[in-house]
């Protein structure tokens, strides 16, 4: 079948996938969580909003294939950062908590959190966000109050500005060491982000 770029709905507002980056951001961004190897000369950049069910499907499904094929290895350093676009209290709300896992749990826990919360997904609540904190050894009852404080709000909007300053507006947006990974219409989404991505994580690795 013929692949065109596809731009995919969320709740209010058109997501999507593959935009260009732009000029690297003048100002410091937030310290991002990190997965990987640390030091790694190839740098993967993913922009998510919590809300996005294709962030979802990505951290799902995609992601792990990636951690086995290069974060494991130690090929690859693989980045979160915050991109709300959709209209969505839960945008900020999960981002809020996640920051706070991080901060407070650290980083193994972030990336846990992150993960498991996104089985939620459709049907957010409170008490989740603090089960599945405690779940992965963090204070439950406190990420659940960041949550509903939004008390990393400026962080994750630190985050999504650096992401525009970047030429991203779309989520979730995936960059290899600053550029862009192209993704196209396809039945199976996963299927065609993996391929995509581990493409252009292959090309930075050569």
């Amino acid at each position: 079948m013929n692949q065109t770029r596809r731009a995919f709905l969320g709740t209010t507002t058109v997501v999507g996938l593959g935009v260009v980056a732009g000029c690297l951001g003048s100002e410091d961004p937030p310290e991002p969580p990190v997965a990987g190897n640390p030091d790694a000369d190839v740098t993967v950049t993913v922009y998510e909003d919590f809300s996005c069910p294709f962030c979802r499907d990505f951290k799902l499904g995609v992601f792990p294939d990636l951690e086995e094929q290069y974060l494991e290895p130690g090929d690859v350093r693989y980045e979160h950062r915050d991109f709300p676009v959709i209209n969505s209290p839960w945008s900020w709300e999960i981002p809020s908590a996640a920051r706070e896992v991080f901060e407070s749990a650290g980083n193994d826990a972030f990336w846990e959190f992150t993960t498991e919360i996104y089985a939620y997904q459709g049907s957010y609540n409170y008490g989740a966000i603090e089960g599945v904190a405690d779940e992965v050894g963090a204070d439950g009852a406190a990420i659940r109050d960041a949550a509903e404080d939004e008390s990393h709000r400026s962080t994750v909007e630190d985050d999504k500005s650096y992401g525009e300053s970047n030429g991203v507006s779309v989520t979730p947006t995936i960059l290899v060491n600053g550029d862009a990974v192209e993704l196209y219409e396809s039945e199976d989404f996963e299927a065609r982000a993996l391929e995509e991505t581990s493409a252009a994580i292959d090309a930075a690795l050569e």
